[in-house]
């Protein structure tokens, strides 16, 4: 028997090994892979391994279709058996390294994020890699232009004589992904583009995670993989010195201070950063060109033959546009089950939309802000334990609760009606900043989260009228809620009257 077939059988060995059933897995969350990377960083150090994270999971079968190869070059071989890593970390990274939905609605290769959100590894690696590579311009085949329209042509009018080319960290993160999506679901009508978000079986210890709504091809999860995709990538292409071990730049990025101890390049922070890195119209472009690369590859001629240049620009302007409002001019809003939200007691009222007022509370009590998901879900199910138990409301009072982390966390959320503002809870939606802020103002990044992003998502998406009106609490019930500070402040918010 040849070496060939002797080292094919020992992969197919070595993967029943992997997936045998009853074993324990390791928590589906970024400490594990940070682990993982740290184990392989440590025998890289020792001379006995020279393979990364990224590179291990692209071998062992992520990132790894025609369209990918083209983009990031062939994906290594590895050894067969992993012998450096316990049979808990093989099986954990094998499940991981494939992206799909199952037909029960759970979503397989995420992992949950300290900053309390969920990212799909496989666009992460995918922008990682770019990065480590150099975040290379690649020339279009020729192939792709079979059927190029002069509509292209304003692509590229600075260097009209040089050939279009495609930005490897857009393509194998967002841009071919997105575009597909779109496609998809222009010639399926029942199926949605985008989303949804899930939930953990377990926060402590995640092992699945389930989608709260009808699954897409692009899902949330994935979204946040990509943004992350392109920050870390652009960071690590932008560096002019040999790029810090990985481990520590998950670190850094998910549960540290920040990319180069900036407190903003954080995940956290992922949508602001995205729109800061990405200039206008170009991610328009980079979708075009990653659907024409799609379509000059033989293996993907099938789905997309019959896809004129015409259709593929008009889905690559619908997918942008959506896109862009639901993920980068919309907040990001943690969800009841993330923070550990009890059931409702009785059958809540639901709201008739849109609706004309915004109500803006402070909690007073937590008095002091949460900058952290583990601090800001406490304070929510503080919260909603003293409504409940010592109010005797049917649940948390607010519609929407504002954290110093980043995030908005969902109360009663878009459909019921609240308990905020006594009289006019069936008017409007009420929105507390957590902390006192009689003598101090939220951060300044929290109000602008309220401000330019909240506001105008709720009127894009009908849940308030256009010319809606701000108020403070303390204008509609005797209360200093919410606070002198942050009162002083939404008298200059557009629609305060």
């Amino acid at each position: 028997m040849d070496q060939t077939k002797l080292w094919f059988l020992a992969v197919l060995l070595g993967l029943c090994t992997w997936l045998e059933p009853g074993k324990g897995s390791l928590p589906f969350h970024m400490n594990s892979v940070i682990q993982i990377a740290e184990v392989l960083e440590s025998h890289h150090l020792d001379g006995h391994l020279n393979l990364t994270m990224t590179e291990l999971a692209r071998g062992l079968g992520c990132c790894d279709s025609e369209f990918y190869q083209l983009l990031l070059g062939e994906a290594p071989a590895i050894p067969p058996d992993l012998p450096f890593l316990s049979q808990e970390q093989r099986s954990f990274l094998m499940r991981l390294v494939k992206h799909k939905v199952q037909a029960s609605s759970t979503e397989q290769g995420v992992v949950l994020l300290p900053d309390g959100t969920t990212v799909a590894v496989n666009p992460l690696v995918a922008g990682i890699e770019a990065g480590l590579k150099g975040r290379r311009e690649m020339p279009l085949p020729p192939e792709a232009f079979e059927l190029l329209l002069v509509t292209t042509e304003p692509l590229n009018q600075t260097h009209p004589e040089l050939p279009l080319t495609i930005d490897a960290l857009y393509a194998v993160t967002i841009a071919k992904a997105l575009g597909m999506a779109f496609l998809l679901a222009q010639a399926n009508e029942s199926q949605v583009p985008m989303g949804p978000n899930g939930c953990w079986d377990s926060v402590s210890e995640p092992q699945n995670f389930t989608l709260l709504a009808r699954p897409s091809h692009l899902s949330d999860a994935f979204v946040n993989g990509a943004l992350d995709g392109v920050i870390l990538g652009a960071h690590l292409a932008g560096q002019g010195v040999p790029a810090a071990p990985l481990s520590t730049l998950l670190r850094e990025y998910y549960a540290g201070d920040g990319l180069a101890g900036d407190s903003q390049a954080r995940s956290n922070f992922r949508r602001q950063n995205f729109v800061q890195l990405t200039e206008a119209g170009q991610l328009e472009e980079q979708v075009v060109r990653s659907l024409q690369l799609l379509r000059a590859l033989p293996r993907m001629t099938p789905l997309l033959s019959g896809v004129g240049d015409e259709e593929l620009l008009s889905a690559a302007s619908r997918a942008v546009q959506e896109f862009t409002a639901a993920y980068l001019e919309c907040p990001a809003i943690i969800p009841r089950c993330m923070w550990g939200a009890k059931p409702y007691k009785g059958t809540p009222t639901q709201l008739k939309l849109p609706l004309s007022f915004v109500y803006i509370h402070h909690t007073s009590s937590p008095s002091q802000p949460c900058r952290t998901f583990p601090e800001c879900a406490a304070d929510m199910r503080a919260m909603q334990r003293f409504h409940q138990d010592d109010r005797g409301w049917d649940d948390i009072g607010y519609s929407f609760v504002v954290g110093s982390d980043g995030y908005i966390y969902q109360g009663r959320g878009w459909h019921w009606v609240g308990a905020h503002t006594r009289g006019y809870n069936s008017k409007g939606y009420g929105v507390s900043f957590i902390g006192d802020y009689m003598d101090t103002l939220p951060e300044a990044f929290a109000l602008t989260l309220v401000r330019d992003n909240f506001l105008p998502c709720a009127v894009k998406g009908a849940k308030i009228q256009a010319n809606y009106t701000v108020h403070g609490h303390r204008q509609m019930v005797h209360t200093a809620c919410p606070g002198n500070l942050l009162y002083r402040e939404i008298q200059t918010w557009q629609g305060f009257k």
